[in-house]
């Protein structure tokens, strides 16, 4: 089993002894501004431009135009750890982004019911921009992300978004139940960001709140693509410590 694999097991902040005297505490990243502008996050970018990345906004044109470099020199690392820190890269420029052009918008075909919309905001490489609107009380139905990571920016409104992973071996394609474990709920206002690495917090779902909602997912394909697949979750938890629910996989 490799490292990865292993700590893809363990449970989420509980300290775990795997040798003698050696503890690790499994943290999935969702980002805070503080650890995004860490220094370990972005290789190679100066000390004076990195103290004013919290001040600098960018329009949609710089943000492409400063990020996609920095992107391409990490996106190959695909474990855990090379995940974070491609996905906190991207964050800590996504965060400084203002007046991000609205492009058409078509019916998501995501949601329970009507009210969900999906743009596309062309020049992204190695990701895909996709732009976002959710009607007031609407909601895109629990998914997971099976091929590609995303960063979700909240540009407008407030949405809730409740991320989960599976409890032990992923399998897509498991028949019957199986359990999920809920890792992260949140309120996405805008600047805000919620993470998706394929390797914990895969899979999410969004409901609107009272005024609605707008945002990107700046999603990139590290996998081979694949038919995305809808959770069905039981109503209320049955873990004690954790929040552990009985669940289903729908088309």
């Amino acid at each position: 089993m490799t490292r990865d694999e292993l700590i893809a097991l363990l449970p989420l902040g509980e300290p775990v002894e795997i040798s003698a005297g050696v503890i690790i505490e499994r943290r999935c990243f969702m980002t805070t501004l503080a650890l995004a502008l860490s220094a370990a996050v972005i290789p190679g970018v100066v000390t004076a431009k990195l103290a004013r990345l919290g001040n600098e906004q960018l329009t949609f044109e710089e943000f492409l135009k400063e990020v996609i470099p920095v992107a391409r020199k990490l996106v190959g690392d695909t474990s855990i750890a090379g995940q974070d820190q491609y996905l906190q890269t991207l964050a800590t420029y996504a965060i400084r982004l203002v007046d991000v052009p609205v492009p058409e918008m078509r019916d998501s075909g995501q949601g329970a019911g009507p009210g969900t919309f999906l743009g596309f905001n062309p020049g992204g490489d190695p990701f895909t921009v996709l732009h976002w609107r959710m009607e007031p009380g609407s909601v895109i139905r629990t998914h997971a992300h099976t091929y590609g990571n995303v960063v979700t920016l909240g540009l407008a409104g407030q949405i809730k978004i409740v991320n989960f992973e599976m409890v032990g071996v992923r399998d897509f394609a498991a028949k019957g139940t199986f359990k999920v474990r809920q890792t992260q709920a949140q309120l996405l206002s805008p600047g805000d960001v919620n993470l998706v690495n394929l390797e914990c917090n895969y899979i999410h779902g969004f409901q609107a709140g009272s005024k609605g909602g707008r945002g990107l997912d700046i999603t990139t394909r590290i996998r081979e693509k694949k038919p995305t697949p809808y959770l069905n979750l039981a109503k209320k938890a049955d873990g004690a410590k954790q929040k552990i629910y009985e669940a289903s996989w729908t088309d």
